[in-house]
Formats: C-alpha cells, sequence, structure tokens
C-alpha cells in the first residue's frame, strides 16, 4: 500500500512562504523603527534633563553671586564704622543708609529667589502699589554706588521731574535696576 499527498495548487506554498516572510520582515521593521523612536526619546529626555541641570546649577551660582554683592558692602561698611574710621558725621550717615539699603536688597534677593519658585508653581504675584519712582530709582543708584565707583566707575542720578508716580511692585523695579547696574558693570 502507498499513501501520496499532493498538492492541488503548489504556487499557493511560495505564496504562503511569502506572505510569512513579508509579515515577519515588517514586524522586524517596526520593532527596530519602536526601538529606534525609544532610544531617540530616551536620549532627547536625557538632553533636556541635563540641560535642567545645568540651569539650576547656574541658578545657584547666579543666586549666591547676587546674595554675595550686598553682603560685601554691608560688611565693609558696618567694619569701616565699626572700627571708627569714619569721622565725618555725614559719611557715617551716608554708610548707615547704605547698610539698611543692601540689607532690604537683601531680603528683597531672598524673597526673588521664593519668588521664582513660586513662579515656577504659576503663584508669582505683585504687589502692585502707587509709586513715587524718583526717590525709588535716587535709593537704589544711592546703595550701588559706592560699590561701583570702588570697581572704578561713576554713578549719577538726574531727573527734571519732581515726581514721577506709576503702579508697580517697588521691590521687583528696584531689582530690575540692580540688575541693570550690575550688567553695567559685568559688560563694561
Amino acid at each position: 500500500w502507498e499513501v501520496a499527498l499532493y498538492l492541488v495548487n503548489p504556487g499557493r506554498l511560495t505564496e504562503s512562504a511569502r506572505v510569512v516572510t513579508m509579515t515577519l520582515t515588517l514586524l522586524i521593521a517596526l520593532a527596530l523603527a519602536a526601538i529606534l523612536a525609544g532610544g531617540y526619546l530616551v536620549a532627547a529626555d536625557t538632553r533636556r534633563q541635563l540641560d535642567l541641570a545645568r540651569k539650576k546649577t547656574d541658578f545657584v551660582s547666579n543666586v549666591s553671586h547676587e546674595l554675595k554683592t550686598p553682603l560685601t558692602s554691608i560688611r565693609m561698611f558696618a567694619e569701616l564704622l565699626a572700627d571708627n574710621r569714619v569721622s565725618d558725621l555725614e559719611k557715617r550717615s551716608r554708610y548707615l543708609r547704605i547698610i539698611a539699603g543692601e540689607s532690604e536688597r537683601l531680603t528683597r534677593l531672598v524673597n526673588n529667589v521664593l519668588d521664582f519658585a513660586r513662579l515656577e508653581k504659576k503663584h508669582k504675584t505683585y504687589d502692585m502699589r502707587p509709586t513715587d519712582l524718583i526717590p525709588l530709582v535716587d535709593r537704589v543708584c544711592e546703595s550701588e554706588s559706592v560699590r561701583l565707583q570702588e570697581a572704578g566707575f561713576r554713578v549719577g542720578f538726574s531727573c527734571e521731574l519732581a515726581s514721577c508716580p506709576v503702579r508697580c511692585d517697588a521691590d521687583a523695579i528696584a531689582q530690575v535696576l540692580v540688575n541693570l547696574l550690575s550688567n553695567a558693570e559685568k559688560y563694561s
């Protein structure tokens, strides 16, 4: 006895093999595309995380520098006054005003760091009040003038207006002015 099995359509087996081969090829190509896309997304996220870490490091460095500036002025003028090196009452009074102004500036800087954290969380609010810009700008220029003069700069402020009333956050404007003077010093 002999049993035999013959394909009715032998071309169909070749067609099935080709379909299976194409399906496997497409699945492998899809898997490779998914791996490449995943690798790209991981690399992009890693780059973003590294950039964020660099920005945080720069922020801490800048904040440290900004905090040291008023502390240096406070310490310098306090030492001059403590050692009785300044006998002129007008200079003593001016130095005390500068110490008070730099202390206020230091407080503002610390508040700005806290504000920055609030900004990241979208909770920043400004204290908008009627303010006269003339005394505000004059006070900032006076508190920065000694430090800038020691660095070889001349600082002056003059305005023909008697007053310049605006509605603003005085601390934010003062910080903007301090930043402008600091940038002028750094990049001059």
